[in-house]
């Protein structure tokens, strides 16, 4: 018997000693540790961890500087990766790639400066799926405008957000303001 299976042992004894005022309680915990314990015994104390986690895909990016005269259908980059599991999303590029097959949402917000305006939209594999506008140009505040994006897309699948063909964007604040984001819902 391993020194790990000894310390639980003497763990579910103590419970089942002290604990006779909750015994319903005690006996689901005396049972889940019954089954790690048969886990442990049935992988000969090994953890059996290889490949858990490694499908996990999810990334936030935002800007450390707001973004000025961006031409029409260049990529948005959003330079900083707040979040970055799976290694997807690149800050240079501003393009997410996706590392496995699956569902994906993806989200991203705009602000808009005062009389400014910035077109967007997600592209997949440099196709639009879906629009988004800020524009504040009768405006004395700003603007902002957010979209939301469900997607099946399939291993080394890029996803972006673009500039809305015929616009430039003309003013996007930075700063934790504007975002974009993803995340991989399920395996397909």
């Amino acid at each position: 018997m391993s020194l790990f299976q000894v310390i639980l042992l003497s763990c579910v004894m103590t419970l089942m000693v002290t604990g006779h005022k909750s015994c319903s309680r005690n006996a689901d915990l005396v049972k889940s540790i019954q089954y790690q314990l048969k886990l442990v015994d049935d992988n000969e104390g090994k953890c059996d961890c290889k490949g858990r986690g490694q499908d996990k895909v999810a990334f936030m990016a935002k800007n450390s500087g707001s973004l000025k005269n961006i031409p029409t259908k260049s990529v948005v980059v959003y330079n900083i990766a707040v979040t970055n599991l799976g290694n997807g999303y690149d800050t240079s590029t501003g393009i997410f790639t996706a590392p496995s097959n699956g569902v994906y949402i993806f989200s991203w917000t705009v602000l808009c400066e005062r009389s400014k305006h910035f077109f967007t939209y997600l592209a997949l594999n440099g196709n639009l799926i879906a629009r988004n506008f800020a524009g504040a140009r009768n405006v004395t505040e700003y603007s902002s405008g957010s979209q939301n994006v469900v997607l099946e897309i399939k291993k080394d699948d890029k996803v972006s957000v673009r500039i809305m063909d015929g616009y430039t964007g003309l003013y996007m604040h930075g700063e934790s303001w504007s975002t974009f984001s993803g995340y991989k819902l399920y395996d397909i």
